[in-house]
């Protein structure tokens, strides 16, 4: 066991869900790249087609479905 993971046992479980709240914040902050005006406008448009038409958009998997391709 390295230093790395004693110092991590050593931590209360409290302490540990902390840890893996920072780590996973640290890690979207990385994954995201910078959104552009354009991305983000075009996303506010299509979320709000969804709202005003309830239950005729597709689901991930109908699209999918369509397309020919298995998640």
């Amino acid at each position: 066991m390295n230093a790395l993971s004693k110092d991590i046992a050593g931590l209360g479980v409290h302490e540990k869900l902390q840890l893996v709240e920072d780590l996973w914040d640290s890690i979207a902050e990385e994954a995201m790249p910078p959104m552009s005006d354009e991305i983000y406008d075009e996303l506010c448009r299509r979320a709000a087609w969804a709202d005003a038409h309830p239950g005729q958009g597709q689901s991930l998997e109908q699209i999918a479905h369509g397309l020919g391709v298995r998640l």
